[in-house]
């Protein structure tokens, strides 16, 4: 039975674009890979694990071995087990980095943590671009989690498996923001060098006979005045110029 809330929310969601929906996925993302990440990294930040999310996140999973015990099977005692591991260790982690905190040791609030597999003599292809976090994390989980679902618990593994997609999709987006945000941070610098080279042209003068600069020149980016503008640079840079030393004397005297 569809009702007036559930078809809102349906109507809510055909109303979304497609990138919109990419966008839900990746901020949502967060969510299931918290209950595999606090078995798979160190130092998670202190915000990230917060208490009301580790809370909604064990109580959904014992909910759902409640609701399902056949689809837990053959140990249906498992998924409560994790879930209640799984916030012990949240809790201990965000204890942690509030004493270093305290400490006055610097540690960025919402960070993934390090992965455990960062102590292992890695080739430098893994250790490079967070690829041991964005592939060999979520890779682990996923190999975890389909063996607890042949040998332990089918509902258990299943969610690990769910959560090591989330948690590909949540550190790929993480790096996406990083690489954007570095590259913002380059494209200032250069629009900053372009900019003081058109300052500099303006103050010099030679704004109305320079040629305007190719964009080889500018680091890909469009500059330059129009023709039009430039002459009213130069006109109006004329009508400031000082009046000549050379002047006569009646000349340079105001009129009786």
């Amino acid at each position: 039975m569809t009702t007036p809330e559930t078809g809102g929310n349906k109507r809510f969601i055909d109303d979304m674009s497609w990138m919109e929906r990419v966008n839900l996925i990746r901020a949502l993302s967060l969510f299931p890979a918290i209950t595999v990440m606090v078995f798979f990294r160190r130092r998670l930040g202190f915000r990230l694990m917060r208490p009301t999310w580790l809370i909604l996140l064990t109580v959904i999973m014992v909910v759902a071995s409640v609701a399902a015990p056949a689809f837990m099977h053959p140990f249906v005692f498992l998924m409560p087990v994790y879930a209640v591991a799984m916030l012990g260790l949240g809790y201990w982690q965000r204890w942690q980095r509030w004493c270093e905190l305290c400490r006055g040791e610097r540690w960025h609030t919402y960070s993934p943590g390090i992965s455990y597999f960062e102590t292992l003599p890695l080739p430098i292809v893994l250790r490079s671009h967070r690829r041991v976090n964005r592939w060999l994390d979520p890779a682990a989980v996923l190999v975890v989690g389909a063996l607890v679902a042949a040998l332990l618990s089918h509902g258990l593994g299943v969610w690990i498996m769910f959560s090591a997609f989330f948690l590909y999709v949540y550190e790929n987006d993480i790096y996406e923001k990083q690489v954007n945000r570095d590259l913002d941070t380059l494209d200032g610098l250069f629009a900053s060098e372009v900019q003081s080279e058109v300052v500099e042209r303006f103050v010099d003068g030679k704004v109305a006979d320079a040629a305007p600069q190719p964009i080889q020149e500018t680091a890909g980016i469009p500059t330059g005045l129009a023709p039009d503008i430039a002459k009213q640079v130069a006109i109006r840079r004329a009508k400031r110029k000082p009046a000549p030393d050379n002047l006569a004397p009646e000349a340079a005297q105001p009129a009786a």
